[in-house]
């Protein structure tokens, strides 16, 4: 646990330093294995700019990333962007399917301070989902009911077993059908 916060620690001093319009945090969350968080917080101008998250990203794989030991730290390791206005689409897209080093997350219109509490609730929000379990013993049980056709003629016409694919004199009267209903 030490060695994380140590890395994550100088990561976050240079990056600071080097990128003056982004906050930068680190969280370790535990689940069955550490997941390495590293929080952005900013501006979606600023992050498409001169392609910054990019950046940023290709740092912590060289200054975090490649310090971590086993194939299971380096693979839970995550980069959310929470920008304070709304990120476009494109770069949204763009950033969350980015396959280098680590996987990444745009959380945006986000205007809240990042406390402890508030990281936990976007990791469990985007990585763990810690919360499913509750979600599904809350959920109420649904009952399925059999399917009743509006048009029983028509149903009729369709649980036939005829093959209408590639060929055009059924396919001609199945339309016929259709059009005596």
């Amino acid at each position: 646990m030490e060695k994380y916060l140590e890395y994550s620690t100088d990561v976050i001093n240079q990056l600071t330093k080097k990128y003056k319009n982004c906050d930068f945090q680190f969280f370790l969350a535990q689940s069955n294995v550490n997941i390495s968080v590293f929080f952005v917080l900013t501006n979606s101008s600023v992050l498409s700019g001169e392609n910054l998250w990019e950046d940023i990203s290709k740092e912590i794989a060289l200054k975090y990333q490649s310090k971590l030991e086993t194939v299971y730290e380096k693979w839970n390791l995550y980069i959310i962007y929470a920008t304070s206005d709304i990120t476009p689409k494109e770069l949204k897209n763009k950033i969350e399917n980015d396959k280098f080093s680590s996987r990444k997350i745009v959380e945006d219109s986000y205007n809240k301070d990042l406390s402890e509490d508030e990281a936990y609730r976007l990791i469990v929000k985007h990585i763990t989902n810690a919360d499913l379990k509750k979600i599904v013993e809350e959920t109420q049980e649904v009952t399925i009911s059999a399917y009743i056709p509006k048009n029983e003629k028509l149903w009729e016409l369709l649980l036939d077993e005829e093959k209408l694919i590639g060929d055009r004199k059924a396919q001609a009267a199945f339309v016929k059908k259709i059009n005596t209903i």
